[in-house]
């Protein structure tokens, strides 16, 4: 809020009232109206709004002579007056004004930055992330038909925090290709405060980072410091500072794309004011044992990037983001930030001192360049450091161009270096010209011979360059495998299938090949275009369906990795699933609809009003039950097509099974339904005190597991008691397996453990190795192994009765739903578009030689497009 400022205001009956003063704005709105009331009864104050500092200036100047002004008392003007309202800045939350920030003269005021969208405008989804002012959600924006991701208040109380409020107001106003975007804000019709932003795919830098090993697989990662640096110069112009950044709030998309996400700590230099002061903010006491957290409070960011003036609590500039920008380019280079620490009060201590590790100490083999621009980005004194931004983007090109860098000192030697090796050529040519003069000089005579030696010279000299190239190349793609097999072991195998038929008999590539087998080899089926949510088996094994955000499935004959499309709905595919003999598969949609498909005929059955959240069909298979969000339960008879509608509950449905004969049911509210197909009757009762995500029914049919959003896991019978609590997560839970034998229940969610738990008791075993939540589960047919599609980007197998997980990497974002498949072997399916399948199975040692391209063939179809290998 501004301290001293002119009040307007705006009064009906054709005349208008204003005060000069240094009053705040209840007082000035109580005193002008018992001033209006005490000279004028009839008139009602309507309508005050705060001024700028410059138009109060000019305010006060031209309203010198009129009476009042120096008394304090109310001045009317002339009658038509309460047209100025037009061109009043419309007031934020606190009183502030929301600037103009457009050129020219404003005639219309700006709406209120915050305001209810349409009813049912988003289709919300899973949750992403969540911090100390809201949650990140996936969404579905159902008016244009794109996929977004919002961000939501925690509060739904009609309460909208100023800070939310100016976050999305920050991040909306920043327009660059590298700064996230932001396409609508509002309050949706649950009441919390939102703003819808584009959805960007691929992985954090600091994700990127951990799967590199040397120095020369981060510095291709130089682009994207380039890139940070650029959306921070153009933010500093636009007078925002982002105090927050580190590798985990830049994004690396699929093709190369860099985004600058989470502006929650910005600094806007127009306004004057912080977003996420601690006094107010709830729920931000991070364990100060963890400096890569974001503290908050009167320091503000993450330790290890901090410039030394925020650590003190000190005002910032543009230069604390510039610092922060060469923590930034120090731990892409070495691998691990500039500051260490046990604690966040070391971590600062220790950069308040400037107590680190010079970045040519931690990674001797740095380019010196490189080394003079982190170390003036860090400099402890702010004059000391880039003046900007932008002169930061550009000496960063300037090096990746070959040219020379400001901030180094050259020393003559490696200048002259520099100058031959520009010019190679040149130096090359006139070396030669001087040594053939010398030649024709001195050996004139012996021309002809010394032409012939110089020719058989050249031949020999030409066969070795071949050899060399081409050891060159097979060095150049070992070097490429080696380093993807942390991360992707297929992706490696490709660069191996890639040697020449010589290299198949190196020791090297047998043991790359060796090492790449035992960590998992993946063949790949490829043709949807947009994130895949489900795959299910058929019961006798042949094929897989697939299905997910592009609106299409695909039907897989395993045998020759074929498969059909299926089109019909409209929107992302929400459930799928196989009739008990297979010859049927059943999908819902965002679009309301159910479809039932026999090979590619498709048949739509209509009647939900709102997404479709479950499916499953009885255990003869001859009927369908579904559920919604707007929280019908339909029954469909298979073989007809034909519905009705069997219950509508105040709340939306999720979860939906089969218990014999009966249709079990989980809604929003938490409760737990129990309903018979054919007549209806039934209730559902009050279960639990959070959202129902997830519910399985035994084989036997006698118990129901179900997880909610609070993390809680019950074990109940089929008939409604509750039998007892099975555990507890920190986060929601998505997804309960019985086990075949009925004797264990399986559950995962938000948390990275899962959790297997005896039925009906027993201590329940950690199954551990995720280093992020589970969004799907599934146990082997024979009960032995569980196998975990995590949000890290990773698949995870393990025995059921614990132990360490066999590691399946190569997806490269997040795994979204997996299952076994016969032969011992397992389907996965992720972000990334892509179907693959792993052999789990145990193999005989690979052969040597060239039968080692035929062995690698047949386990993985990865492919890579080569660039021939530097000379």
């Amino acid at each position: 809020m501004v301290a001293s400022a002119t009040l307007r205001a705006v009064v009906v009956g054709g005349e208008a009232w204003y005060r000069i003063g240094p009053s705040r704005h209840t007082a000035s709105q109580n005193r002008l109206q018992a001033c209006a009331a005490a000279t004028h009864p009839s008139i009602t104050l309507v309508r005050w709004s705060w001024m700028s500092e410059g138009d109060r200036r000019q305010e006060a100047a031209n309203a010198a002579t009129l009476p009042g002004v120096g008394d304090g008392t109310a001045v009317p003007l002339a009658r038509g007056a309460a047209g100025l309202d037009a061109t009043m800045p419309a007031v934020g939350s606190g009183g502030v004004p929301l600037a103009p920030t457009l050129p020219g003269p404003h005639t219309v005021a700006d709406h209120a930055s915050l305001q209810p969208v349409p009813e049912h405008s988003y289709s919300i989804g899973d949750e992403i992330a969540r911090g100390g002012m809201g949650k990140i959600l996936s969404a579905r924006d159902r008016r244009l038909r794109r996929d977004v991701v919002i961000k939501v208040t925690r509060r739904d109380d009609g309460h909208i925090d100023p800070r939310f409020e100016r976050e999305a107001l920050i991040t909306a106003r920043l327009q660059h290709p590298s700064i996230v975007r932001v396409y609508e804000a509002g309050v949706l019709d649950d009441g919390r405060a939102f703003y819808a932003m584009e959805r960007v795919r691929g992985q954090s830098l600091e994700v990127v980072l951990e799967g590199t090993k040397s120095l020369g697989e981060r510095l291709p990662l130089l682009q994207h410091a380039i890139a940070v640096a650029d959306a921070i110069a153009y933010a500093h112009n636009e007078g925002v500072l982002h105090r927050d950044l580190k590798p985990s709030n830049v994004l690396i998309g699929p093709f190369g794309e860099t985004v600058v996400i989470d502006w929650g700590l910005a600094k806007d230099l127009r306004m004057g004011e912080v977003v996420g002061a601690a006094s107010s903010m709830p729920g931000s006491s991070p364990s100060s044992s963890d400096a890569s957290l974001t503290q908050l409070g009167s320091v503000m960011g993450t330790p290890s990037y901090m410039a030394p003036e925020q650590a003190l609590g000190e005002v910032s500039d543009e230069r604390t983001d510039i610092y922060a920008l060469g923590a930034l380019l120090y731990t892409l280079l070495s691998g691990v930030p500039p500051h260490r620490g046990r604690t966040t009060e070391e971590v600062l201590e220790g950069v308040i001192a400037a107590r680190r590790m010079s970045i040519t100490q931690r990674e001797p083999t740095v380019p010196p360049e490189l080394a003079s621009i982190v170390e003036r980005a860090m400099a402890r004194d702010p004059k000391d450091r880039y003046a900007d931004a932008k002169d930061l983007a550009d000496e960063l090109r300037r090096f990746a161009a070959g040219k020379l860098v400001a901030s180094h000192t050259y020393s003559l030697w490696r200048l002259i270096k520099r100058w031959v090796r520009r010019h190679a050529i040149t130096v090359g040519v006139a070396a030669f010209g001087i040594v053939v003069l010398s030649i024709v000089g001195v050996f004139a005579i012996r021309r002809v011979l010394q032409e012939r030696d110089a020719a058989y010279e050249a031949r020999i000299d030409a066969d070795m360059a071949r050899a060399r190239e081409e050891r060159a190349t097979n060095d150049f793609f070992l070097d490429q495998a080696a380093g993807l097999l942390a991360s992707d072991p297929s992706r490696a195998a490709a660069w191996i299938k890639l040697v020449s038929p010589e290299a198949f008999d190196w020791p090297k590539t047998h043991d790359l090949v060796v090492r790449a087998a035992a960590a998992g080899l993946a063949r790949e089926l490829r043709g949807h275009t947009g994130d895949i949510e489900h795959v299910v088996m058929s019961r006798n094994g042949t094929h897989i369906a697939t299905a997910g955000d592009d609106g299409t499935i695909r039907i897989w004959t395993l045998a020759d990795e074929t498969s059909i499309v299926l089109r019909g709905h409209e929107g992302p595919i929400e459930t799928l699933a196989f009739s008990p003999d297979g010859s049927t598969l059943a999908s819902g949609g965002s679009d309301s609809m159910v479809w039932l498909w026999n090979g590619s005929t498709g048949r739509k059955l209509e009647g939900h009003g709102d997404t479709v959240r479950g499916i499953a069909f009885s255990p003869d298979g001859t009927k369908l039950a579904s559920t919604s969000e707007d929280g019908t339960l339909f029954v469909w008879d298979v073989a007809a097509g034909t519905g009705r509608l069997l219950i509508k509950h105040t709340h939306g449905l999720r979860p939906v099974a089969w218990a014999r004969d009966s249709i079990i049911v989980g809604g929003f509210d938490g409760s737990i339904g129990h309903f018979d197909p054919v007549t209806g009757t039934g209730e559902l009762r009050r279960a639990h005190k959070a959202e129902l995500r997830c519910l399985a029914v035994s084989p036997d049919g006698g118990y129901v597991a179900a997880g909610d959003e609070a993390g809680t896991v019950n074990l109940w019978t089929v008939g409604g008691s509750l039998v007892g609590k099975l555990g507890s997560y920190t986060d929601l839970v998505r997804t309960v397996v019985f086990a075949p034998d009925g004797k264990h229940v399986v559950s995962a969610g938000g948390d990275p453990i899962v959790r297997v738990h005896p039925i009906p008791e027993g201590l329940p075993i950690e199954l551990r190795g995720n280093t992020d939540g589970v969004k799907n589960l599934e146990i082997s047919a024979d009960g032995t192994r569980v196998a975990a599609a995590g949000l890290d980007g990773a698949v995870r197998v393990w025995s059921i009765d614990g132990g360490e997980p066999r590691t399946l990497r190569g997806h490269g974002s997040a795994v979204k739903d997996v299952t076994f498949l016969p032969g011992d072997r397992l389907a996965s399916v992720g972000e990334d578009d892509i179907v693959r399948i792993w052999h789990l199975g145990a193999e005989a040692p690979p052969p040597s030689g060239l039968a080692l391209r035929d062995w690698l063939m047949k386990r993985t179809n990865v492919e890579v497009r080569a660039p021939r290998a530097p000379h």
